[in-house]
């Protein structure tokens, strides 16, 4: 019944070429059943938006028609007009089924279901919400929950989303009037309301923006137009925190486009740093463009702090952390063809020794979070067979990478898949539910998340360290001279340093999960598409260096084959001689005591 509400809501917006249309076309259906649509709506135009790569908003709504149909969404997006033409129409319901079905089964049954509140037991909640402290304007300085303002949710979800799209389309169509795009986020009310310091900071944000669209549609170098881009984007973020209001903003310009990413601060966390106050945010993503760092946290140039990311976060946990806990299950060490092969006995080991770590952190949790890690297995491995299958028939699955599959799939996949297979995932999302899988999904997170958070406070001290830390000599060796013949960084040497450090410093520091934050490192040196990386270059010399501290043999040949009697000697070690030999390592390569974060 809702798929026929949305794909009606759909079609008034494509006629219309409005997102708008489409939300207020559902405005007038059966009131029970008017926010389930309305939340269904908003999940297919997300990931509509992030398949249509920027079009238009009519031909957005025609992908998330589509996809919501069943039906396949062409590669080809010029070829999208025409499959949605094909769609049979739908007519909006008018008749308020479930208000006249709620109130005949309230009249019906009211007396059983007093007794039924009573007496009979609950099923868990499908949604978790960690206790968090309420909101303070003092929350940038000393930690917790900063305040959040709807009509600055507002301008930087949708308007800034658009904006981006917007100067996207001017850059490739090389023109040079930049002021109808930019007309929309001009002074706006939200920004204004917070003060003349924050508007006088968004102004130049703006004007910045424009500038480094018109670098864009020139095209050569626009390294400047990028820093000037990230400070202003940076400033914003700093008067938003100096008001009190949990917002970042990120500039930059990447493959010759200038982008603004916007971030809702969901907790602000102070860190000790070798005994000096560290600041780091959580946050999870506010916009809807297509562009996504593929990390947990984040420092950069163009953020005055450090950030965790919390959405990134969620799906690691679903994805990689969670059904390590599964009976025999192998760790992700590296690329699945060689996981299965010559990895197969490490990616099992490996996987006992992170099962291991986490049963101990999770304590009462573990044996439910182990029959939770099994069903989970158990879904990925038939979503897989629906995914091939789909394949097969050149219809491709929407991403299911979260603790539940996306609302609208099993219908979607309905003659698509094996009936029995779709009311056994049914069953699996309820016995998901009756083990509170949020609530142990969460602190699993937790764990994560607090791991990451002293991985890239590492990062902010030594972006602030008055001379650099030594350039290790096993890094050296590998990668050579730090800066060009022009004197100039060479990027991957940077990169490769600041990857050493913050990783050697999170394995140090974790008092609870040290191996889950050197596998993460490790498993850039077991996968392919990380060769050549800073991450891959850092897990190289943390693996042979931590394998000398522990006494291991003495790497040969290259590659995996390297690591890999290395790997093994690390996969035995206890938590704790794993955190000292970290420690060890951090002097030998450093010359100096490991750098301490602690909350």
């Amino acid at each position: 019944m809702l798929t026929r509400h949305v794909l009606a809501a759909l079609a008034a917006g494509i006629a219309a070429n409005d997102e708008d249309a489409a939300r207020a076309a559902l405005d007038r259906i059966d009131p029970l059943a008017r926010g389930l649509a309305r939340r269904k709506l908003g999940r297919v135009m997300i990931d509509a938006a992030l398949v249509a790569d920027g079009k238009p908003a009519a031909h957005v709504m025609q992908v998330a028609a589509l996809s919501l149909a069943g039906a396949s969404v062409p590669v080809d997006a010029d070829r999208v007009a025409a499959a949605y033409a094909e769609l049979p129409r739908v007519r909006m319901p008018r008749t308020p089924v479930l208000t006249i079905a709620a109130l005949l089964a309230s009249l019906a049954l009211v007396g059983a279901a007093v007794a039924v509140v009573l007496m009979w037991p609950h099923g868990k909640s499908r949604t978790y919400v960690r206790p968090l402290p309420p909101p303070s304007a003092d929350a940038f300085a000393k930690g917790g929950v900063p305040l959040h303002d709807p009509a600055l949710d507002a301008l930087l979800d949708k308007k800034l989303t658009q904006l981006v799209i917007d100067a996207g389309a001017a850059t490739e169509a090389r023109h040079d009037d930049l002021a109808t795009v930019l007309a929309p986020v001009k002074a706006p009310a939200a920004i204004a309301a917070h003060g003349a310091a924050l508007a006088k900071s968004w102004d130049t944000l703006v004007s910045t923006f424009g500038d480094a669209v018109h670098a864009c549609e020139r095209g050569g170098r626009i390294d400047h137009d990028d820093m000037l881009l990230r400070e202003a984007a940076r400033d914003v973020s700093a008067e938003l925190a100096n008001a009190g209001e949990g917002y970042v903003i990120e500039g930059r310009i990447k493959g010759g486009y200038a982008y603004l990413q916007a971030y809702r601060v969901d907790e602000v966390v102070i860190e000790q740093t070798n005994g000096a106050p560290r600041r780091t945010l959580s946050v999870s993503r506010l916009d809807h463009l297509n562009t996504a760092y593929a990390v947990l946290g984040l420092h950069s140039e163009g953020l005055a702090d450090p950030i965790v990311m919390e959405d990134r976060i969620d799906d690691f946990v679903a994805t990689d952390i969670i059904p390590v806990l599964a009976k025999d299950a192998p760790y992700p060490l590296g690329d699945h063809a060689w996981t299965i092969s010559d990895g197969k006995a490490l990616a099992a080991q490996v996987g006992a020794t992170v099962r291991g770590e986490l049963i101990a952190a999770l304590g009462v949790d573990a044996p439910a979070a182990q029959q939770i890690a099994a069903l989970l297995v158990e879904r990925r491995d038939l979503i897989d067979q629906w995914r091939d299958t789909l394949a097969r028939h050149h219809l491709r699955m929407i991403a299911t990478d979260e603790l539940w599959v996306p609302d609208g799939m099993l219908d979607a996949l309905d003659g698509q898949v094996p009936h029995y297979q779709r009311e056994r995932v049914e069953a699996i999302e309820d016995q998901l539910a009756n083990l509170d899988a949020p609530r142990i999904a969460s602190r699993i997170h937790q764990l994560v998340a607090t791991s990451v958070r002293r991985h890239e406070a590492t990062h902010g001290f030594d972006a602030d360290r008055d001379t650099e830390a030594r350039y290790p000599q096993p890094l050296a060796d590998m990668l050579g001279s730090p800066h060009d013949e022009q004197g100039n960084p060479v990027p991957i040497v940077r990169a490769a340093r600041a990857e050493l450090s913050a990783y050697l410093s999170q394995i140090a520091n974790d008092p609870v999960t040290p191996h889950i934050a050197y596998w993460h490192l490790a498993r850039n040196a077991f996968t392919e598409d990380q060769w050549g990386t800073g991450e891959m270059f850092a897990a190289y010399v943390v693996t042979e260096g931590l394998a000398r501290q522990l006494g291991g043999p003495e790497p040969h040949g290259r590659g995996r084959e390297r690591l890999a009697p290395l790997a093994r000697v690390i996969a035995k070690t206890p938590s704790d001689k794993l955190r000292a030999a970290a420690k060890a390592l951090w002097t030998e390569l450093y010359g100096e005591p490991a750098v301490t974060v602690t909350p």
